[in-house]
């Protein structure tokens, strides 16, 4: 691991986001390097030293009890129009906490995608199929994946297909699309998913990810692209 990867990967490290495999390269490569190590050890001191000294409010006591008691009363009959802003406020609640959760997972399966694109400029993994052209690419897949992938090439757009790789993520296969924007490297990720909604972005450490769904498939292309040019790549396999 070079070290330039590793402060790329850092944060990551230090909140115990990174694969097995990543972890024990990074673990490998701070018992080697007295200058990243030393940088390990600031962003520890960093962090607890705000644990230490950052203000922390605790709820006033009750206050869960008191938000069960005003969840069931707005189930209980009430006359006028108390009773359906009540049910208002319980619904409203209910979308918050959904959409949090929703939030949350897509951070947590952006720092694994964004692990995967690094990982796969590290070493010498990042294509099984080498080809620009999409009907080698697509058919590569036949029996590597239950489903078969959407394969585009825009080169020109000035997005050129380069070819794709078998990946694994959250113990599943997925395919992993990679094209090239001049000497930039743009990872696809595609598997199918249940999930529903409009794109969102996640950003770290010089990396960019995008995510959206699509006739039932999930799709992240990452990139240290700018956000106006991954964007533009994403737009064009919408």
């Amino acid at each position: 691991m070079t070290c330039e990867a590793a402060e790329n990967l850092v944060e990551s490290y230090l909140d115990d986001e990174l694969d097995a495999s990543l972890a024990a390269q990074m673990r490998e490569h701070l018992a080697s390097c007295s200058s990243c190590a030393a940088a390990h050890a600031g962003q520890l001191e960093l962090r607890a030293g705000i644990r230490e000294q950052a203000p922390y409010y605790r709820a006033p006591d009750g206050l869960r009890d008191r938000i069960t008691v005003a969840l069931r009363q707005a189930d209980r009959p009430a006359a006028g129009p108390w009773r359906w802003l009540a049910l208002a406020a319980s619904l409203l609640l209910a979308v918050s906490l959904a959409w949090n959760v929703a939030q949350f997972r897509a951070h947590d399966a952006g720092e694994t995608i964004l692990a995967s694109h690094i990982r796969s400029l590290m070493g010498t993994h990042l294509l099984d199929v080498p080809s620009s052209d999409q009907h080698t690419v697509k058919p590569w897949f036949n029996g590597k994946l239950d489903f078969s992938p959407d394969v585009k090439d825009f080169a020109g757009q000035g997005f050129p297909l380069l070819g794709g790789r078998l990946d694994y993520l959250d113990g599943r296969p997925v395919a992993a699309l990679v094209y090239q924007r001049r000497r930039h490297v743009i990872n696809l990720f595609t598997w199918p998913s249940a999930e529903s909604g409009g794109a969102t972005e996640l950003s770290r450490n010089g990396y960019r990810a995008i995510h959206w769904t699509s006739a039932g498939m999930t799709y992240w292309a990452v990139s240290d692209l700018g956000a106006g040019e991954l964007r533009q790549f994403a737009n064009l396999y919408q």
